[in-house]
């Protein structure tokens, strides 16, 4: 006889019946409603990417009602995606003092505490989830990334080769996995293409597979296959992104405007200095800012921040308080010097857990367009803006699987125009703000490594300390893609290496012709 019970459902949670009264930022009053249409709604902003709000929603629910199983996941995803990464550390312990086997706030508590730079503690979390579930393929990739963050580049390679083996069509393994082979053998290519050809595969793992091959080739000596896996893994990747180019360059265009000299010269409110400064290393990725938070964090009066975002976070709580609805930078202007102190103050709240130093990093790179934000919110920062040879960078960037933040990566054009409108804003801040940038060229880091060290140091106030020289000895963990490459003496290796793809990167070396980044 058929159980009159279906096995293919789970049961529905009977706290999602109750009646709830919640209220939207911007809307008066509240609104009663059963809790399932409530978390129905909040999974809807959420696909619509409206992650305040449903921060905002799923604290209202769970205070009203703790145990709704659906809602403690939509808080998590709202706090990452945020970049609210101390609250999504007590929103996890607060969910598993009571559900302390929960998988999802076990793995949401290690995403906070790595992105914390508390990388212990996260393992400690992983292995919580591995003792539960075994063969947890997410657990595993983030053992295996919170390990090579950590340098102990051999347990991570073994961590991703046994998710690998678990799940063979693991695609994220295979890409975080290519940049710890010394060589890889044929047979490991082959089984990747294989991989490659499923059908099953989905295409944001196609996508990264073309990636982790070109890294396997390119141990080979292949340029060929490196390069046709590069480009292949760049047009898929593409198409999967929302991404308004002309929109972006727009911004760039937008910000002298509304960042001009006369509001740049606001006077700032007095403040008393409290707790460290901010030391803002800016540029497009793969310019040079990891290689020098690394050489600055090894000085003992600095503190390694790494990819903050503390500092969008802070004006967008100022400009939802304000209601003020406008795009950066068309907002700038509608700020006083009070609104600019209170961004300021916000943002030395959210990085007080960097502030055991005098100083702190902060290299989140898009705030190479901030920098009169920075100026004005923050008049006591230290800022430096990082450049590197166009084709040098840009072939960094197009050989790289980025996360979907940096969408102006896989399009040879797009890269061109981008390093455009980073170098017209590069020049803008030198004209405006001369002496309050430390303005950086990669190639005169890595020529003359000594002096430029010493006059990063003299420019940020510190004292001179021999240890800067040897910054591959920084026993820190390092979250970006040049988490290898940070741990190694300087070298002038990556310096010209486009020129071994100058045939198949000829529309991004026409384009910055065009645009007068190349004679």
């Amino acid at each position: 006889m058929a159980s009159k019970k279906s096995s293919n459902k789970s049961a529905p949670d009977k706290h999602e019946r109750k009646v709830v009264s919640i209220s939207l930022p911007g809307r008066p009053g509240k609104n009663a409603m059963p809790a399932e249409q409530a978390i129905n709604f909040a999974k809807q902003l959420a696909s619509d990417g409206k992650w305040p709000v449903v921060i905002v929603l799923s604290r209202q629910l769970l205070a009203q009602i703790p145990q709704l199983t659906r809602a403690w996941p939509l808080l998590f995803q709202g706090l990452t995606e945020t970049g609210d990464y101390s609250g999504l550390a007590a929103a996890a312990a607060e969910h598993l003092a009571s559900k302390p086997r929960d998988i999802s706030a076990l793995l949401s508590q290690a995403t906070a505490l790595r992105l914390l730079d508390q990388h212990e503690q996260a393992l400690q979390s992983i292995a919580k989830v591995l003792r539960l579930t075994p063969a947890n393929t997410t657990a595993l990739n983030h053992r295996g990334v919170i390990l090579k963050e950590m340098g102990n580049m051999d347990d991570a390679l073994e961590t991703f080769n046994r998710c690998i083996r678990l799940a063979p069509q693991d695609a994220y393994a295979y890409w975080n996995r290519s940049d710890l082979f010394h060589d890889i053998s044929d047979a490991e290519l082959d089984k990747m293409e294989t991989v490659l050809s499923k059908p099953s595969l989905t295409a944001k793992n196609k996508a990264r597979l073309h990636y982790a091959l070109a890294r396997g080739y390119e141990f080979c000596g292949n340029s060929e296959k490196q390069f046709l896996h590069i480009e292949s893994g760049a047009k898929l990747k593409r198409s999967l992104l929302e991404y308004n180019h002309v929109e972006e360059m727009q911004q760039l265009r937008d910000i002298p405007i509304h960042f001009s000299a006369e509001a740049l010269n606001q006077t700032p409110l007095d403040t008393e200095p409290h707790g460290a400064t901010p030391i803002f290393i800016c540029g497009l990725p793969r310019s040079g800012t990891t290689l020098v938070e690394q050489i600055l964090s090894t000085h003992s009066m600095v503190t390694a921040g790494d990819e903050l975002n503390a500092l969008p976070r802070a004006a967008a709580a100022l400009l939802q308080q304000k209601r003020i609805d406008k795009p950066f930078p068309l907002w700038a202007k509608d700020l006083s010097p009070a609104d600019w102190h209170s961004i300021g103050e916000s943002y030395q709240a959210m990085t007080k857990n960097l502030h055991g130093t005098a100083f702190f990093t902060d290299k989140y790179l898009q705030n190479y367009k901030a920098l009169g934000l920075i100026h004005l919110a923050k008049p006591e920062g230290k800022i430096i803006f990082c450049r590197r040879n166009a084709m040098d960078n840009l072939w960094g960037c197009y050989r790289q699987y980025f996360s979907d933040g940096l969408r102006f990566t896989y399009d040879q054009q797009e890269l061109a125009d981008s390093y455009h409108g980073a170098s017209e804003l590069y020049r803008y801040w030198q004209k405006v703000m001369p002496d309050k940038v430390f303005f950086l060229e990669y190639e005169t880091l890595i020529s003359d490594y000594e002096a430029t060290v010493k006059a990063l140091l003299a420019f940020i106030g510190l004292p001179w300390e021999e240890e800067c020289l040897h910054f591959y000895n920084n026993p820190r963990a390092v979250r970006t893609t040049s988490a290898t490459q940070v741990r190694s003496p300087i070298n002038a290796g990556r310096i010209d290496q486009w020129q071994k793809f100058e045939r198949q990167l000829q529309p991004m070396y026409q384009r910055l012709r065009e645009l007068g980044e190349i004679e």
